[in-house]
């Protein structure tokens, strides 16, 4: 048994074939022809996750401790960073880099999470005399100053 849909698909497509072949084109007579093309080019944003960075990080520079002063006021304390085992590295509001060195008893390791220094009367930190202490409540001596140079 035929199928309906094809037999009227079929009937369809006899009806729908020209009965004769499209005239010629007479290329005498003034025909203009235009074309246009259209190109769409897809540029995607460039975001971080999407764009590889590299980053050329100069080398760090050499530091070498020289004498320091026994005090530090409190005030011109900026900030601190834990570089070695055995001290923790102060930057002042200077920009001078000053390393607090600690006994040998005491790692520098647990200060990461910050510490406290209890002020005195002359508000000053100064080397043994003064503790430092971290958060965990951990204290330690601080043994004496360095202040870190450019190495020449």
């Amino acid at each position: 048994m035929l199928n309906p849909l094809i037999a009227a698909s079929g009937l369809l497509l006899l009806l729908a074939a020209p009965a004769s072949p499209p005239e010629p084109l007479d290329w005498d007579v003034t025909t203009h022809l235009l074309q246009t093309q259209r190109a769409t080019i897809h540029v995607p944003r460039i975001t971080v996750r999407t764009t590889t960075i590299i980053l050329r990080t100069p080398r760090p520079i050499a530091l070498v401790e020289k004498k320091a002063d026994d005090c530090v006021k409190m005030e011109d304390l900026a900030g601190f960073s834990v570089n070695r085992f055995d001290s923790v590295d102060l930057v002042l509001r200077n920009g001078a880099l000053l390393r607090a060195k600690l006994g040998n008893d005491c790692p520098a390791l647990g200060f990461y999470g910050g510490f406290y220094v209890k002020a005195n009367k002359d508000r000053k930190m100064c080397a043994k005399r003064d503790t430092i202490r971290s958060r965990s409540g951990r204290q330690c001596a601080v043994q004496s100053f360095a202040s870190l140079v450019p190495a020449r």
